[in-house]
């Protein structure tokens, strides 16, 4: 097989795979800083894997390893849903009647379709959440203050698709 054609198989397979989330296996890692009142800063990296899928009883298991700053954290949740390729259509879909725009969003990693939808909380903190085709959906995040002032901002940093 020509290095041509292995290449093609390669695209079409992990094009095709891509579609199959969620299954146990997929792993995504999201980092950025986070602003402290005091104008000091520290990194945050938060990583997502589905390390399990009961099929009798629809029940995921996912791990959530999170390190900011020098704490580290880890811990286990099950679910009944985890975010599709369906949810993504149709969030997208209906993006803009539920306030929402639509975006492209270009990371270091690649450009994604997404939905950006903002919420405030009741002190005044917004949130911003950028929504696309990936396993647990969101791409990007980021919350400000009521002032505005960007006080965390993670980001996708990679990607892993089941196998």
């Amino acid at each position: 097989m020509s290095l041509k054609s292995a290449f093609a198989a390669l695209l079409i397979f992990s094009t095709t795979h891509a579609l199959a989330y969620p299954s146990v296996g997929d792993k995504v890692t999201w980092s950025g800083e986070v602003q402290r009142v005091d104008g000091t800063s520290y990194s945050i990296q938060i990583t997502k894997e589905v390390i399990e899928h009961d099929k009798k009883d629809n029940k995921w298991k996912v791990k959530v390893d999170a390190i900011m700053g020098a704490e580290k954290t880890s811990d286990i949740f099950e679910s009944n849903e985890l975010y599709s390729p369906s949810q993504y259509k149709n969030l997208l879909a209906g993006c803009t009647s539920k306030g929402g725009t639509i975006e492209d969003l270009k990371l270091s990693i690649g450009t994604y379709k997404t939905c950006k939808l903002t919420t405030t909380s009741e002190d005044g903190t917004l949130v911003e959440k950028w929504w696309g085709d990936i396993p647990f959906g969101v791409i990007s995040k980021t919350t400000k203050d009521s002032g505005q002032v960007a006080k965390q901002n993670p980001a996708l940093k990679s990607i892993l698709v089941g196998l």
